[in-house]
């Protein structure tokens, strides 16, 4: 079973935010964006609700 969390996900320029999103994905997958300059917000740990765990891994983008 693999560790998925609900984190937000945000990057900004000098212009304003560019990309804005809530995913359900695995905490290294939130490292790599972190790593790749995005604002990363844990919503699990923030709320202090046990993680989500599935068979497989993977990326869910919640909203549009």
């Amino acid at each position: 079973m693999i560790e998925h969390r609900l984190y937000s996900i945000e990057k900004w320029t000098s212009k304003g935010r560019i990309h804005d999103e809530l995913v359900l994905t695995t905490p290294a997958r939130a490292t790599w964006y972190a790593l790749q300059g995005y604002e990363v917000f844990d919503f699990h740990k923030s709320l202090e609700m046990e993680p989500e765990y599935y068979e497989n891994e993977g990326l869910s983008i919640i909203g549009n």
